[in-house]
């Protein structure tokens, strides 16, 4: 699987940390995660450049990915056509990842803004800078779960939910062995 994130450090982060917690409970997944830092759309065609680079090589991805945020990105439509005609998994978070983050301490699905939810983050142990924070409650992704599926109903890969909402638990049931693809 390939994991193509729009962060550098907290994306990432969270990533590995899923694919340790979850590797009991689930089958063999190999994540290679990575981080553009740039629009929806740059994520989407730099997981289509890393895609196609290990198609050559004769190591294809049985399954690509790309974490996105909401925020005030004018690219984002562009970036779900994109995922759609490549076949590419788009998980969408609003306003961004962050929220996702707060579902894993508590359970409210009131609309933040970016900077309340960073000062969440902050203030709630999630994340030290734009990392996680040592002790992270990974062991509470399946509640984030629930939560983020009260948020939306409707999550699923490519669709761009209400605020707050994130198709992060896609790739929790990917990686848990629960579903079969994200598409």
């Amino acid at each position: 699987m390939l994991v193509v994130t729009e962060g550098t450090s907290t994306e990432p982060q969270y990533v590995e940390l899923l694919q340790q917690f979850l590797r009991d409970s689930g089958p063999a997944t190999t994540v290679k995660s990575v981080g553009v830092g740039k629009d929806p759309l740059k994520v989407v065609q730099a997981c289509v450049v890393h895609r196609d680079q290990a198609k050559g090589r004769d190591k294809p991805f049985d399954l690509c990915v790309c974490l996105v945020d909401v925020d005030t990105h004018s690219l984002l439509e562009s970036a779900r056509v994109l995922a759609g005609r490549e076949g590419i998994s788009l998980l969408v978070s609003n306003v961004k990842f962050e929220v996702w983050l707060r579902w894993h301490r508590e359970e409210s699905c009131s609309a933040l803004t970016s900077r309340q939810l960073d000062e969440f983050a902050s203030t709630a142990g999630l994340l030290d800078g734009k990392s996680l924070a040592r002790g992270f409650p990974i062991e509470r992704v399946h509640e984030a779960c629930v939560v983020a599926r009260r948020a939306d109903p409707d999550l699923c890969a490519g669709r761009v939910g209400p605020d707050p909402s994130s198709a992060l638990p896609v790739l929790v049931d990917v990686l848990s062995g629960s579903t079969p693809s994200t598409s």
